[in-house]
């Protein structure tokens, strides 16, 4: 569902909220929602209700009066103390008396409309019942409606074969996670994959075979990503992964995790009696670097990919050095580390104004050295991957940091040439 649509759903179920107040003449009312994930239900819509509470229920099928009203499914009046199945029910309820009833979708509960405190301070009848029912029948079309656009906007970004995202969502999403990298100065990776030999398999096997191929291949990748990846079929038998806040050494885990699957999955009869497995060339790149667009990282993450299948499958990381020039190099994913050989010149990038970024007591603690600056992106050089160091230094900073390594003794010496006056 688009924003305007679930913004008119969300529009329309205020108002009927809000309409049920009026007629049954409510100072106060709930509408409580169930959670898919959780199946607790929650407040959706609330008046009379402080925030910290509202954010706090949640209410289990047969807990409480909501929880009754769900399990039973029939709606509940309670005209005074005595009739109340459940006296401490809490709150500073200035009367007794109140109405519940359930939101159903064909026979299930879905939620429940709770009315309380009338403004007359009398209590409520049950013609009040019958007109928050009616209104209760609403409000669960208009959960049908909304759940249909949503049903249909997830079909129309979903690839059939695969049950990946398909190219339509992975550019809209891969432009707003590139603009929120840039917002909140994060890195962010993108992995190209493509199936090696998958025209060969389909010529001599036929298209049944290759969809059993591209099937595998998705449901490798399904085991592999991380929950917040953008896992998508790109177009024939390349694949595209939008990972965010991940930088190199992240992605090419994640593309190994692939490799591992795909090497493990289950493949047609026909691939088997003829020998052959399922390879898989994978290019990596990151945003901002070596690239600030995203169209820029597309083209270096298929460039390296590209590299890869040049090279028999696995990996290829698009890396950039300020050695290297604007273009970056491309490496093996075999390296566990970012190598930085420009220090052996370090008068070319590494300056000691760049030094003074850092305060000198955290340069020496973590043997740091800046060995570059674009923008909000400091990259520093340290003796061996450490998480704690980056995250320290990018905090006291202010900036971004992107991380390279390089033999502690140089950057030992490098340090201190560019800190010693």
């Amino acid at each position: 569902m688009d924003k305007l649509a679930e913004r008119r759903a969300q529009d329309l179920l205020d108002s009927i909220f809000r309409v049920a107040m009026e007629i049954v003449r409510g100072e106060r009312a709930s509408l409580l929602l169930r959670d898919e994930e959780t199946r607790d239900f929650v407040i959706a819509h609330a008046v009379g209700l402080a925030e910290d509470v509202r954010q706090q229920v949640r209410v289990k099928s047969g807990e409480g009066v909501a929880g009754r009203v769900v399990a039973s499914k029939r709606s509940l009046l309670v005209r005074g103390a005595a009739d109340n199945p459940n006296p401490a029910r809490g709150g500073t309820y200035r009367s007794e008396s109140f109405v519940a009833v359930p939101i159903m979708i064909d026979d299930d509960a879905r939620g429940v409309l709770s009315v309380t405190d009338r403004f007359d301070g009398q209590p409520f009848e049950e013609a009040d019942v019958e007109t928050l029912e009616l209104l209760a029948s609403h409000i669960g079309a208009c959960l049908v409606q909304q759940e249909q656009g949503e049903a249909m906007q997830r079909l129309a970004e979903t690839d059939p074969l695969t049950w990946l995202f398909n190219r339509r969502h992975f550019d809209k999403r891969l432009e707003a996670e590139t603009n929120r990298a840039l917002r909140a100065e994060h890195l962010l990776a993108l992995l190209m994959i493509d199936v090696d030999k998958f025209k060969t398999i389909n010529d001599r096997f036929g298209h049944r075979v290759g969809d059993q191929v591209l099937k595998a291949v998705a449901s490798s990748i399904k085991q592999a990503v991380r929950l917040y990846d953008v896992p998508t079929r790109y177009g024939g038998d390349e694949f595209a992964i939008i990972l965010p806040e991940a930088d190199t050494e992240a992605a090419s885990r994640v593309a190994r995790r692939i490799l591992e699957k795909a090497a493990i999955a289950p493949l047609p009869g026909e691939l088997q009696d003829a020998g052959m497995g399922l390879q898989l060339s994978i290019g990596v790149a990151t945003f901002p670097r070596p690239s600030g667009e995203a169209d820029a990282l597309v083209e270096a993450a298929d460039t390296a990919m590209y590299r890869a299948k040049q090279e028999g499958g696995g990996i290829r990381v698009w890396e950039h050095s300020f050695a290297d020039g604007p273009r970056g190099a491309l490496r093996s994913a075999r390296p566990t580390q970012h190598i930085a050989p420009y220090l052996a010149d370090p008068a070319r990038l590494a300056t000691r104004e760049l030094q003074s970024l850092i305060p000198p007591a955290l340069a020496s603690e973590w043997n740091a050295v800046v060995v570059g600056r674009e923008g909000h992106v400091l990259t520093v050089a340290l003796p061996a991957p450490n998480a704690g160091a980056v995250d320290t230094i990018s905090k006291v900073t202010g900036f971004a940091i992107y991380p390279v390594f390089s033999n502690a003794g140089d950057l030992e010496a490098t340090r201190r040439r560019l800190s010693n006056p």
